[in-house]
């Protein structure tokens, strides 16, 4: 969808429109199919924002990649075979988002080819790069092509602690299910015959917690699964473990807080239902002991007052102390319920679902909140404590997402706010409650201070006009382009563009480089162009790159403005004289 959306952005550029004009048609769309796909005039507006986003993330890398192209075209025209080499396909395609059929098609125009076995050699590099790396630390890689025992995991839903049996262990990629182990340095995997850990999976983290036998104890980092294997990860504290040992296991504390954070979670997706309608959708979850994280489908920022309506609405549900239910059943039987499944994710023909209002599993279809789930829960949510969302932001195009904190983060949170009060009372002397009216007078005066040094400045910019003036009158004028060349007075940055603007109005046709001393021996030089320059290939970023190194300094920027940065102020006579000379030669 994005490649097509892309091929369509370009065709919009080809005919001069430079803005997102995409997005404007999805109500077109809506009222004219609307009837017969209802998902497209349910969800217009969210639709349509995607689009925008999408057309504007394009747009700002589509000139610069179409510059790249035009470059790789010309170079092409030139070969006889009038291919564009893999190496330029790739760099549009990793660099400025050019799907490569996009490349392909401008290519065709052209009457051109695109060398596409290349390319694929480089996508296939960047696939084995980018696998290795996330290989690196993987578990689930190393162990890749093991035949793995399954452990019975059911207890997780019952129990903290439970006995079980040393089934074998994993080190380095090997299974190991005979003799012992006794390296208390080393990374390992215990693998238990059952267990009441829960392995990460669905968004929640996996359990912590220690694995003790007779003569040892296992510290549990971490918990996950491999297709029916839970692997207890972590390190032995001392003695041996054998093969066949009998042992205990038990789910460290944090479990509960881990629970209060998926029942509230739960408790967010059917708030924010209540407030923002049905079409919010769950995109993925994060739930640890410490903080939940809810990303979410909405095609906009939520407002204050819309935060604070599921805020109180996911506490109102706390305070009510309402049970919660989950109840294994047929997945068909699920959906006939409204359950509520994560788009994407595979269940098999019997699901878990958890009913938040239900008091038992007669009463599922009672439940407020009903959906697939094979995470713990609490018993009920007044367990839960508290909740308070932290944050709310975007993290793509139509998809948002929220941080929000109970039991314990919560108040280790609310602590670390009550220190940051502490502390303004202090700097501004005044009582907490006076502390908002501080800041704010704070802001009016910084504010204010602002606008007079801006004011000020202004009035010191009339010499820089005056001087960039006097430039324009002793300047060269090669037929009706006036070459400005020349050094200011030290003034401000903005000052300077001010000035360039000046110029830019009275000589209509100019080529324009400034030189600007700074304490230090230091030198800004700033160069622009009109347009009808830029045509004729003038640019200010190609010419301020070739005389910058003058004044040992370095820069770039657009057609139209450029500037850089010189430790060399001696030189700037020289840079100035160098970039007259490329303006002529260019002109002439």
């Amino acid at each position: 969808m994005r490649r097509i959306l892309r091929r369509a952005a370009r065709f919009g550029r080809v005919l001069d429109a430079h803005e997102p004009f995409m997005y404007k048609l999805v109500g077109v769309l809506a009222d004219t199919m609307g009837d017969a796909f209802g998902e497209v005039a349910e969800r217009a507006d969210f639709v349509a924002t995607v689009v925008e986003a999408e057309e504007a993330a394009f747009g700002r890398t589509l000139d610069r990649g179409l510059e790249i192209f035009t470059a790789a075209a010309e170079t092409a025209q030139k070969r006889p075979d009038k291919t564009i080499s893999g190496e330029n396909a790739f760099q549009l395609y990793d660099t400025f988002g050019f799907p490569l059929d996009l490349t392909q098609l401008m290519a065709r125009e052209r009457g051109l080819k695109v060398d596409t076995e290349k390319f694929d050699v480089l996508m296939e590099i960047q696939r084995i790069t980018s696998r290795s790396s996330r290989k690196a630390d993987s578990l689930k890689s190393a162990l890749s092509g093991v035949q793995l025992p399954m452990t019975d995991d059911s207890l997780k839903y019952e129990t903290n602690t439970c006995s079980a049996k040393v089934v074998g262990w994993t080190t380095s990629g090997d299974f190991i299910k005979e003799g012992d182990f006794s390296q208390t340095d080393k990374d390992v995997g215990l693998i238990l015959d059952h267990t009441c850990f829960y392995a990460e999976a669905g968004g929640q983290v996996g359990d912590t917690g220690k694995i003790e036998g007779p003569d040892w104890c296992f510290e549990v980092e971490r918990t996950s699964k491999i297709a029916d294997c839970v692997i207890h990860s972590g390190k032995l504290q001392g003695g041996t473990i054998r093969a066949g040992q009998e042992v205990t296991a038990t789910v460290g504390k944090f479990r509960q807080d881990t629970q209060k954070n998926h029942t509230a979670t739960h408790l967010l997706q059917w708030a924010l239902q209540q407030v923002l309608g049905e079409s919010v959708h769950q995109k993925g979850s994060e739930v640890s002991s410490t903080h939940l994280r809810f990303d979410f489908t909405y095609p906009k920022a939520l407002s204050t007052e819309e935060l604070k309506k599921v805020e109180g609405l996911v506490r109102k549900k706390i305070d009510e102390n309402v049970a919660v239910t989950c109840v294994v059943m047929p997945i068909d039987e699920a959906k006939k319920l409204g359950a509520m499944a994560l788009f994407g994710e595979k269940y098999g023909q019997r699901v878990r679902v958890v009913g938040i209002g239900a008091a038992n599993d007669a009463q599922i279809t009672q439940a407020f909140s009903r959906e697939f789930c094979g995470g713990t829960h609490l018993d009920s949510t007044g367990q839960i404590g508290g909740f308070a969302i932290i944050r709310e932001e975007s993290i793509s195009a139509g998809v948002r997402r929220i941080t929000a904190l109970t039991g314990a983060g919560l108040v280790d949170y609310l602590l670390e706010r009550s220190k940051i009060v502490d502390n303004l009372t202090t700097l501004l002397k005044a009582p907490p409650e006076q502390i908002t009216g501080r800041v704010k007078k704070l802001l009016a005066d910084n504010k204010k201070l602002a606008k007079d040094l801006k004011s000020a400045a202004k009035k010191g910019g009339t010499d820089t006009i005056a001087e960039s003036a006097q430039l324009l009158k002793t300047c060269e004028k090669i037929g009706e382009t006036s070459i400005i060349t020349g050094a200011l007075s030290p003034c401000p940055i903005d000052q300077a563009r001010r000035a360039i603007d000046s110029l830019k109005k009275k000589a209509k046709s100019a080529a324009i480089v400034l030189g600007i001393p700074e304490g230090d021996d230091k030198v800004m030089l700033l160069a622009a162009m009109t347009d009808d320059l830029i045509k004729k290939g003038l640019k200010a970023g190609d010419l301020i790159k070739k005389i910058a190194p003058i004044v040992d300094g370095r820069g770039g920027g657009k057609p139209q403005m450029a500037q850089a940065g010189g430790k060399n102020q001696k030189n700037l006579p020289q840079a100035l004289e160098k970039a007259t000379e490329l303006i002529k030669t260019r002109l002439t």
